[in-house]
């Protein structure tokens, strides 16, 4: 089943760039040549980021998330915050009931 896993943060005062700079790295080296990636893309609004991913499988995602250079991403991001970041995951609702969330016309 397809899933989405969705980053919302604030960044502390003055760390904007840092955090911003972290984020189009983790995606551009490790995020978008991970097994099972299918989209991902990085937003930034004044001091808030999103970072949003798409993945074929929880089973993908979970590679990805058991990866040391994603222990270390993760890590780094808390002395960059306001607060922990809010991580959520979604399975993709598919009307075929496929899960995968791609349907041919």
């Amino acid at each position: 089943m397809a899933v989405f896993r969705i980053l919302e943060a604030t960044a502390r005062p003055g760390t904007i760039d840092r955090v911003a700079e972290l984020l189009v790295q983790q995606q551009q080296e490790v995020v978008a040549h991970a097994e099972g990636i299918v989209f991902v893309q990085s937003l930034r609004s004044g001091d808030r980021v999103l970072a949003v991913s798409s993945w074929r499988s929880v089973e993908d995602m979970q590679r990805y998330l058991d990866r040391p250079v994603t222990g270390t991403f993760y890590r780094a991001l808390p002395e960059l915050l306001m607060g922990m970041p809010s991580v959520r995951t979604f399975e993709v609702i598919s009307p075929d009931g496929a899960g995968d969330g791609w349907r041919s016309a």
